[in-house]
């Protein structure tokens, strides 16, 4: 699909460019741990079907979807961006992935078609999230299982660091000009947080379970502590406060959601 006409600034677009060079993922612990953490929860919970089929929608350069397809499963990636695809390709040019070039909110694929739809860190980017968990109840199976995990802009991090700014701010510190982390990036047409999530399923998913990852990722000199401490305290700190924040996702900086359809069979 493309845009004939600019829209005004406050309209969102479809991203059809989206390169490579806009993610960096960072090279500090913490957020080393946290894209890994992502990674293997989306694996986990789009494999538990043995064999099953497994849509990954915005996928990006299609590494999970490839990950997917090496555990056994049948995957497919849909991603609006040709560069990213090409990407991909040009990485695992022998990978069992199949990769299409879509928009998340107008899928093309036939009703109850996958075991697995799943949309790692994007659902923010779309331009209605409601209208793609409304398409990707239409392609999941009857019962099928949405996965969806969305940056936490209330996260206990967020929180924090907007405290810290204000008292620095009232102390007469000049802010930076860049973008702190805990505002909402200007690529991003909502703000996630836990009510947004829950906010998601309207008439056609209901949520089937919601967890938590991470603790005081970005926060103000978290990732240059954990980097400073011995590699074997640094992980068990870190993979203990995980914990904490699984059990409670509205602390956590990434929240995972499992979504079933609401005709899904008892």
């Amino acid at each position: 699909m493309t845009v004939e006409t600019a829209p005004s600034p406050t309209t969102p677009e479809f991203d059809l460019t989206y390169s490579i060079d806009d993610f960096l993922a960072g090279t500090t612990r913490d957020s080393v741990w946290i894209y890994e953490a992502i990674e293997n929860a989306m694996v986990d919970l789009a494999t538990e079907v043995p064999g099953g089929l497994v849509l990954d929608v915005a996928c990006g350069t299609g590494k999970v979807a490839m990950r997917i397809a090496e555990g056994g499963c049948a995957a497919v990636g849909a991603e609006a961006s040709q560069e990213m695809i090409g990407l991909g390709r040009y990485i695992q040019p022998e990978s069992g992935a199949v990769m299409v070039r879509s928009i998340a909110e107008s899928l093309p694929f036939p009703d109850s078609t996958f075991d697995r739809v799943i949309c790692q860190g994007s659902l923010d980017h779309f331009v209605d999230g409601h209208a793609f968990m409304r398409e990707a109840a239409r392609v999941t199976k009857p019962d099928g299982r949405v996965v969806i995990a969305l940056a936490n802009f209330e996260s206990l991090s967020c929180r924090l660091g907007r405290n810290v700014d204000r008292l620095k701010w009232r102390l007469g510190r000049p802010r930076p000009p860049w973008r702190r982390y805990w505002e909402t990036p200007e690529d991003h047409n909502v703000k996630g947080d836990l009510p947004y999530v829950r906010s998601l399923g309207g008439e056609v998913l209901e949520l089937d379970r919601c967890f938590g990852l991470s603790m005081f990722w970005l926060m103000f000199g978290w990732g240059s502590l954990l980097d400073r401490l011995p590699e074997g305290l640094s992980r068990s700190v870190w993979t203990r406060l995980n914990a904490y924040a699984n059990r409670r996702p509205w602390h956590s900086d990434m929240i995972i959601s499992v979504w079933r359809r609401t005709d899904a069979p008892n």
